[in-house]
């Protein structure tokens, strides 16, 4: 038995190269935890971020962005919560896929961090919501955070659907027909150079 730890046994095998490849894998997500939390303070409360993205929307799109604006500015807002919880997910599974090891499977492992990715998603939206809770100008609500963890699901099923087709695509066998649809036109091209 390895005294290596379960989920970096396998590739990271070496202390130093261990240490580098956790902190590869988990730095990316470490950072977007830390937009997030700047994100869930006070300074970019809803009534904060109204008049900079009005005025912003306003330059591109004229003053037909003024009819309804608190109803647009609400569902950008809901769009960028199921955006940026989406994308966390992306990057835990990222950080997942490259620390689990001894999975017996590629598809074991896939599956697992796409599980995990989901799962933490759903852990930092709970917490985000519970903390706007003690903010003046913020409210946590659960409907956020079903919003977020449907964000994360989201983009896990389009993640897990793309890794799905490129299995069954062979790119290779795409470049050559290619290759050779353009054999024709490159001897046509090529005895005149």
């Amino acid at each position: 038995m390895s005294s290596t730890p379960y989920f970096l046994s396998g590739t990271f095998a070496g202390a130093p190269a261990r240490r580098f490849a956790v902190l590869q894998a988990w730095l990316p997500v470490f950072l977007f935890l830390c937009i997030v939390a700047v994100e869930s303070t006070s300074w970019l409360g809803s009534n904060r971020t109204s008049q900079p993205l009005h005025h912003l929307l306003r330059t591109f799109l004229g003053s037909s962005i003024d009819h309804n604006w608190a109803y647009t500015h609400h569902i950008l807002r809901k769009i960028g919560h199921f955006t940026a919880y989406g994308t966390l997910s992306l990057i835990c599974f990222r950080g997942f896929r490259l620390t689990l090891g001894n999975m017996t499977s590629w598809a074991q492992r896939n599956l697992s961090a796409h599980a995990l990715a989901i799962g933490i998603t759903l852990l930092v939206a709970c917490a985000d919501e519970f903390h706007q809770t003690f903010l003046p100008n913020r409210t946590g609500t659960c409907s956020d955070v079903l919003l977020d963890t449907v964000g994360a699901v989201a983009l896990q099923l389009l993640l897990f659907m793309a890794q799905r087709l490129r299995g069954r695509v062979s790119w290779d066998r795409w470049q050559l027909r290619s290759k050779r649809s353009m054999r024709p036109l490159q001897s046509a091209i090529a005895p005149s150079l």
